[in-house]
């Protein structure tokens, strides 16, 4: 597996992961109308993508970003659990990996490399989980995250239409030595 920055030629690589992931485990949760533009959000510093069976044919099987935190849900609480400012916080978002790709340390290795390029940058990561989302949380529990608590996302003001609020888990990743001074 190779973990590398994601390009605009894999949107529709990603694209298709989320189609997959979304038919298997209801994430994302409402379908985007823009599905590339959901995956490269506004606020994005950073992205990366799993490719099994490197070289030239190399098949993409995840992904994951960072995001600036900034009007993010998560902001809060991950604030009041470091004192940091917004600008030293990255929210880690949009990680997906194919079902089919799944045992094979894709989403770890997603997880590890954003968490670490916050720390390179001194950010701090957090993220947000949908509360029914089991595998997930394990995922970022046995990394060493941090559940600070609950929060929610209102989607109506984001094109889906009358749909109720994300209820979500905010997880802080595990501090890196350099981080909290």
């Amino acid at each position: 597996m190779l973990i590398r920055t994601k390009v605009a030629a894999d949107d529709d690589a990603c694209v298709a992961v989320m189609e997959r992931t979304h038919a298997v485990d209801g994430y994302p949760r409402y379908w985007p109308s823009k599905p590339a533009r959901f995956l490269r959000a506004q606020g994005e510093t950073d992205a990366w993508v799993a490719v099994l069976d490197e070289g030239p044919d190399g098949r993409v099987v995840g992904q994951v970003a960072l995001h600036r935190a900034e009007g993010e849900p998560v902001l809060a609480l991950a604030q009041e659990a470091t004192g940091l400012p917004a600008d030293r916080i990255a929210v880690l978002a949009r990680l997906l990996v194919h079902p089919e790709a799944r045992g094979r340390g894709v989403g770890r290795a997603l997880v590890r490399t954003a968490a670490a390029r916050a720390r390179a940058t001194g950010r701090h990561a957090v993220l947000d989980v949908v509360q029914d989302s089991t595998g997930p949380a394990r995922l970022y529990e046995s990394e060493g995250w941090t559940r600070l608590g609950p929060t929610s996302l209102d989607l109506r003001g984001f094109g889906y239409g009358d749909v109720p609020p994300l209820r979500l888990w905010v997880y802080l990743a595990p501090a890196g030595e350099d981080l909290l001074r």
